[in-house]
């Protein structure tokens, strides 16, 4: 049997904007009491979102305006610039002026796509994309290379390109829609997938696997799990790269549509963030889910934090 936690609220979002599709949260590196974290859109009709920034301590959020709908961040080697991932481009995000700088740099991609999560990595940022209706697998893993600006597509048939982690060229990669949680072997200059196979069976899962994060020691993930269903709480769980096994389970209480999961050390412990989501909740479903968009904290069996992300260079 697994271990088991269970999560309760930690942070409530102030608007129903910002409760209705949060993601991707990340402590800073250069500030670990910061979370920023990404409002991927403000309602079922917007098409604009918002990045965030959440003091740890005193629970205060910052806010910035986007215009589109922002899928993911990664921190550079510029103390002041994130690269944001917003609806078909890279943008580069002034922290200090809270404001997008520069030119993007386009992505091309199918219609009704757009960006979604991504991580930085050696060289690079690995990114997918997703359909905005969940129902072709028109999507895409992509690569863009910092040295060169160029990006490239590593493998499509994706609907919905999700959470991801990279241990030297063995990408575990998660999309949504199918339920498929995979492990590719990529070659050293990623370029193209070598090989592949599922990490787990999708029909083990409980749910539409969304964000992830690896374990300290890199021989599992963390992924949460976006459940539509009727249900009133949700999951996350700790599954072992090698064979699928899960080994730890947070029952999120009162918001059954988690997307992401941080780590983050808080009192000398090693806590578990999770962002969930509201997303075109019916009112039934949420009077028994009122948790709904909020960001969560729990327990975790671990004594270190993971590996974080490189620093994009610029």
């Amino acid at each position: 049997m697994p271990v088991q936690f269970v999560a309760c609220p930690f942070f409530c979002p102030p608007t129903e904007e910002l409760r209705f599709l949060p993601e991707g949260p990340r402590v800073l590196q250069r500030n670990r009491n910061k979370l920023a974290w990404v409002a991927i859109q403000h309602g079922t009709d917007s098409t604009a979102g918002s990045i965030n920034f959440l003091d740890l301590t005193t629970l205060q959020n910052i806010s910035h305006h986007l215009p589109g709908r922002p899928g993911f961040f990664v921190e550079t080697t510029d103390p002041g610039l994130l690269l944001v991932g917003l609806e078909n481009e890279l943008r580069y995000f002034d922290i200090r002026e809270g404001t997008l700088v520069g030119p993007g740099i386009p992505v091309p991609m199918e219609p009704r796509c757009i960006i979604n999560d991504g991580l930085a990595v050696a060289g690079g940022v690995v990114f997918g994309t997703k359909h905005l209706d969940f129902n072709q697998p028109v999507a895409e893993l992509c690569f863009f290379e910092a040295a060169t600006k160029e990006v490239r597509t590593l493998l499509g048939g994706q609907t919905c390109s999700n959470g991801k982690f990279l241990s030297g060229t063995t990408l575990i990669d998660i999309d949504s829609t199918p339920k498929a949680i995979t492990r590719y072997q990529l070659d050293t200059e990623l370029r193209q997938v070598q090989s592949q196979r599922p990490v787990i069976a999708p029909e083990r899962l409980p749910g539409f696997p969304d964000g992830l994060r690896p374990s300290p020691d890199g021989n599992s993930v963390v992924v949460a799990f976006y459940n539509p269903e009727p249900v009133a709480d949700g999951k996350a769980l700790e599954i072992r790269i090698s064979d699928g096994a899960i080994l730890t389970e947070w029952i999120i209480p009162g918001s059954p549509r988690v997307t992401c999961p941080e780590f983050v050390e808080l009192d000398g412990q090693i806590k578990l963030l999770l962002t969930t989501a509201v997303e075109g909740m019916p009112n039934e479903l949420r009077q028994f889910a009122p948790g709904a968009g909020n960001i969560y904290i729990a327990d975790t069996p671990y004594r270190t934090l993971p590996a974080v992300p490189p620093l994009l260079r610029i």
